[in-house]
């Protein structure tokens, strides 16, 4: 398998989630108002669903959704992300179950008005609307690489300005964010949950399972990791994404 970026074999990390990535930042048009009006679809014909309908129920009840203007950072794991202000968890936006005109109602309030992309079906990449903000932070629902029923998150941007002037983080679980190392992570997991793609050396790629939901040894030395991931190239992180399984056939 060979990724649009020319990436061999195990590059799947990227594959999926960068077509998707690429699709916000080519075929993007401007949502028509901050809070979105009606669902997407998620079948494997393309989508041309208006934008989501608004919802409150992502956001955690007892703040109300005016809190979610001081959230300044996004903590991605496999099951959900976590929109946090400082130490303090503002709301949560789970990851598993969630329709996706709530996740981007929620999102909406901490990043501003988003923009859809219409993605045709492609290698990797099931045909379906996905929303976007900032240059490539983008949410939609699943790809290949990611469960039925599971929204599919990724950046390839260390923050996203919003248009009230914050700039909000996204972070991997132990506080990693897009254009810092990835050596501490690195040393933490060990070859079952990373793949060093050994065909690239010159361009030391490295993708790594960060919260891992499952690892199925899908044949003999064969492990198939999947959880929420970093990709890295030549020791800096270059996207996280939450979740998708990397080290595939696809």
């Amino acid at each position: 398998m060979r990724s649009p970026w020319g990436i061999t074999a195990a590059a799947v990390l990227s594959v999926s989630v960068m077509a998707v990535l690429a699709g916000c930042t080519t075929t993007d048009s401007a949502a028509p108002s901050a809070t979105p009006t009606s669902s997407p679809s998620a079948s494997a014909s393309a989508s041309t669903s208006p934008v989501p309908a608004p919802s409150t129920t992502a956001a955690a009840p007892e703040q109300g959704a005016d809190a979610l203007d001081s959230v300044d950072t996004i903590v991605v794991s496999a099951t959900q992300l976590s929109l946090r202000e400082a130490d303090s968890e503002v709301a949560t936006i789970a990851l598993v179950g969630t329709p996706l005109d709530d996740a981007v109602s929620t999102l909406s309030e901490v990043l501003g008005e988003p923009r859809s992309s219409d993605l045709e079906a492609a290698s990797c990449v099931r045909a379906q609307t996905a929303w976007a903000w900032g240059d490539t932070t983008r949410i939609g629902t699943p790809d290949i690489h990611t469960d039925d029923g599971t929204l599919s998150f990724g950046t390839n941007e260390t923050a996203v300005a919003t248009s009230d002037g914050r700039s909000v983080r996204i972070e991997t679980l132990t506080g990693e964010a897009v254009g810092d190392s990835v050596a501490a992570l690195d040393a933490a997991f060990d070859a079952t949950v990373k793949d060093d793609f050994a065909t690239a050396p010159d361009r030391e790629l490295l993708s790594i399972v960060y919260d891992l939901v499952r690892n199925p040894q899908v044949r003999e030395g064969d492990y198939r990791p999947y959880g929420a991931s970093v990709f890295s190239e030549r020791g800096v992180i270059a996207s996280i994404i939450g979740p998708n399984e990397i080290k595939s056939d696809c």
